[in-house]
């Protein structure tokens, strides 16, 4: 039955307004949280899905943008003086933060996203966006600029707020572009952290992961295929939980094998639903699944002969990777055309001439442009024209030369006969 399925996996639709590519295949697992959502992080190709366009609280799933908009905003060795107001205005997990302590950027966004601690997010919302209120706006223009359109940040940290609210498939957005980062990347795949003595701290403070995936220190199990297992998953690069009693249990994780690299966002799950989803959708994903470059960025496909141009052919070569998400078993099907433009001279370096379309039992699932390594100039004074006009002018000097030729030939020839009859006349004389 799945072999059949997955001979389908390339028919694509769309996920209510979002214009995403959504794999389409029956018998996806069950997912238990409200909403949640499967994509492969290279295409953004959706592999399972549960409501992935409905709006929801995010909890501290927040400090994912947070993060982000810090480390491309400030620097990890940036120094941080903690204001008076934000140990105190600012409820949930912590890690009492005094006013007047120094420490790094680089402490806070540890703190922030390991043990999730709020003061902390408060406290580099203050420092990046100059206040908390300039910060916000900052977060929900990123987002705008991402395609995250179902969502609206009211604050850095995630407590509950009914204007403050996203969709699985926006989180997942957020997390392929944070996890872009190098720096965000170290950050959410770190399992323990420490944040040496301060100003204010006489001890330093340790502190651990919340994401189970990574690192889990207790009893906690899962129901995974018959048995209990360990939340612990292998090829997990991170990233955030989160937790408010209205948005219930959430997560967004990534993990990746063999060149894939998979998102995962579950949302309001009761207990430890979410990484049960988590180890569901991921093992469906790897299992069923590939993440292929079908071609590499400048490639040689193939020469074009171009006519009226100071280049008899140039090369075409691809403009850049082509990645698909596809069926293990259905790799060795895909197909591909080249189709090349109409090409008018000059062409400039770089200049799109034609594609290669792929396409998997009759349809298409994607393309790559073609493009020009070199520039070729037309037939004009400084290409093909300027040839025109030398091998004419070559033409004409060797008419002149045999012009003149014929010339000297005409006047020795004359030379000599005006001598001869000189010296015939003066013999008669005689």
């Amino acid at each position: 039955m799945i072999k059949k399925i997955l001979t389908y996996i390339l028919s694509f639709s769309i996920i209510l307004s979002s214009g995403v590519q959504i794999v389409q295949a029956e018998e996806q697992p069950e997912i238990l949280c409200e909403t949640g959502v499967l994509i492969d992080s290279n295409t953004m190709t959706v592999i399972a899905e549960k409501d992935a366009n409905k709006k929801m609280y995010p909890a501290s799933l927040t400090k994912i943008m947070t993060t982000i908009l810090a480390i491309e905003n400030g620097k990890l060795s940036d120094i941080v003086k903690i204001d008076d107001d934000t140990p105190y205005e600012i409820d949930g997990s912590h890690i009492a933060l005094e006013p007047g302590e120094v420490l790094t950027l680089k402490d806070l966004l540890y703190a922030t996203m390991l043990p999730s601690a709020n003061d902390a997010a408060l406290a580099v919302a203050k420092y990046i966006g100059g206040n908390e209120e300039d910060f916000i706006k900052m977060m929900n223009e990123k987002a705008k600029e991402l395609g995250a359109n179902n969502t609206n940040f009211a604050n850095p940290h995630g407590l509950h707020d009914e204007n403050h609210y996203t969709t699985a498939y926006d989180l997942a957005l957020i997390t392929k572009y944070a996890m872009e980062n190098e720096t965000f990347r170290n950050i959410v795949n770190t399992k323990k952290y420490e944040i040496k003595t301060t100003n204010k701290k006489s001890e330093p403070r340790y502190f651990t992961t919340l994401n189970k995936l990574l690192y889990n220190t207790n009893s906690s199990q899962i129901y995974v295929n018959g048995s209990y297992i360990s939340p612990l998953y292998e090829g997990v690069t991170g990233v955030k939980t989160g937790y408010t009693p209205e948005a219930g249990n959430s997560l967004v994780a990534t993990a990746q094998k063999d060149g894939t690299e998979l998102i995962m966002v579950g949302l309001k799950g009761a207990s430890l639903d979410m990484y049960q989803d988590a180890h569901n959708l991921f093992n469906y994903g790897f299992t069923n699944y590939k993440s292929s470059i079908l071609i590499a960025k400048n490639t040689f496909v193939q020469n074009l002969t171009i006519k009226n141009g100071d280049s008899k052919e140039i090369s075409a070569i691809t403009e850049k990777d082509f990645t698909t998400l596809i069926s293990k078993d259905e790799i060795k099907n895909i197909e591909s055309k080249i189709v090349f433009n109409e090409i008018d001279l000059p062409l400039e370096k770089n200049e799109v001439v034609g594609k290669i379309e792929y396409s998997l039992e009759g349809k298409e699932i994607g393309s790559v442009n073609l493009i020009t390594p070199t520039k070729v100039n037309s037939t004009n004074v400084s290409g093909g024209k300027l040839i025109t006009i030398v091998k004419t002018m070559t033409v004409l000097v060797i008419i002149l030369l045999l012009l003149v030729f014929s010339l000297k030939v005409y006047n020795s020839t004359k030379i000599k006969l005006n001598r001869k009859r000189r010296r015939k006349k003066y013999r008669v004389d005689i």
